[in-house]
Formats: C-alpha cells, sequence, structure tokens
C-alpha cells in the first residue's frame, strides 16, 4: 500500500527558528559575540586573500599566456614574411627564367629560318649554275661540230645565241624573283603589292557628306 506524502516545508521553517534562536543566544554573551565577530572577520579576511590570490595568479597565467601567444604570433608573422619574400624570389626567378626561354626560342626560330633562307638560296644559285653548265657544254659540243664541218657557222652561231639567251634570262628571272618578289625572311614566301579594298573604297563613297 503506497504511504501518503509528508509535508516537510513545516519542519524545515521550524528548523531554521531554532537554529536563528540558537545563534542569538550564543551571540547573548559580549565574549562570545567579540569571539565569534572576530573569527569571522578572520575567516573573511583570509577568504578574501585567497580568492585575491587565486585571481591575481589566474590573471598571470592569462598574461603569461597571452604574452607567449604574443611572441608567437610574432614569430610566425616573421616566418611568414620570410617565406613570402623566399616565393617572390623564386617568382621573379622563374619570371626571367621564362623571359630568357622565350628570347632564346625567339632567336632559334629566327636562326632556322635565316639557316633555311641561307640554304634554299644557295641550292637557287647551284641549279642556276648548272644551267649556265649545261649551256656552255652545249656550246662547246656546237663548236666540235661546226670544227668538223657537221654544222654551218651560221647554225653554230644562231645556237650559241639561244644558249647564251637562255642562260642569261634564268640569271635575270632568278636575281628579279630572289631580290623583288621573295619574301626576305621566308623563301617559299612571295610578297605582292598591296591591293584597294573595292568594297571598303565603294562603301566610303556611298556615304553621304554632310
Amino acid at each position: 500500500m503506497k504511504e501518503p506524502f509528508y509535508d516537510m516545508t513545516d519542519n524545515i521553517a521550524n528548523a531554521k527558528a531554532y537554529s536563528d534562536l540558537e545563534l542569538m543566544a550564543y551571540l547573548a554573551d559580549d565574549d562570545t559575540k567579540n569571539s565569534f565577530i572576530g573569527e569571522s572577520i578572520s575567516n573573511t579576511i583570509q577568504s578574501v586573500g585567497a580568492s585575491k590570490s587565486s585571481k591575481f595568479n589566474d590573471l598571470y597565467d592569462q598574461a603569461t599566456g597571452a604574452d607567449n601567444n604574443v611572441t608567437a604570433a610574432a614569430y610566425y608573422t616573421a616566418r611568414t614574411l620570410d617565406l613570402k619574400n623566399l616565393a617572390s624570389d623564386v617568382d621573379t626567378m622563374a619570371v626571367n627564367q621564362l623571359n630568357v626561354a622565350g628570347i632564346n626560342k625567339g632567336l632559334a626560330g629566327r636562326q632556322a629560318e635565316i639557316n633555311e633562307w641561307s640554304n634554299f638560296n644557295k641550292l637557287d644559285t647551284l641549279y642556276c649554275m648548272q644551267i649556265l653548265f649545261i649551256c656552255l657544254t652545249l656550246v662547246a659540243i656546237l663548236a666540235l661540230f661546226r670544227s668538223t664541218g657537221t654544222i654551218t657557222n651560221t647554225l653554230f652561231s644562231f645556237m650559241s645565241f639561244m644558249l647564251a639567251a637562255l642562260g642569261v634570262l634564268m640569271l635575270v628571272l632568278r636575281w628579279r624573283y630572289t631580290n623583288v618578289n621573295r619574301d626576305g625572311r621566308y623563301w617559299h614566301k612571295s610578297r605582292f603589292q598591296k591591293q584597294v579594298d573595292k568594297s571598303a573604297a565603294q562603301s566610303a563613297s556611298a556615304k553621304p557628306t554632310i
């Protein structure tokens, strides 16, 4: 069977009243009161001193920790600055190396173009020399035929003149194309006269004048 709930509020209030009456009776004597007050003051002073000491030690530890944090932050800042300067130096060196590599690449490319132009120019010159050699060989053969009476002097003169004209024409055409029409940088490109944009000229002439 469940027991009924008993309210302890009245008993607690009565206990507090009895305690206050006992304290008042204890403090009724002057000597006891003075001793109690002195002991209470002493305990209060000791408690306040201990609290202040604990608080001071706590604040001192916090200040020391903050100082250590500031020192560590200063070291981190200095280290970060050193790393930043190192990274900047590395970037500068990389940029300089890239610039040098770009210049060297341009020089190598230009040198390859010069070598190509020079080689093809020599080959073309050799081709012209071969044509002249063939013409001179044919003239020598014709001279041999003329000396043996196989051909007449008229035919020899005509054939020699035609061969000489062919050789001179080859030289003139080669010189003119190389110096006038051929591109000065790329051997396999030719220079052309600038063409007038007729559509742009017509559109410009068609605009109304104000």
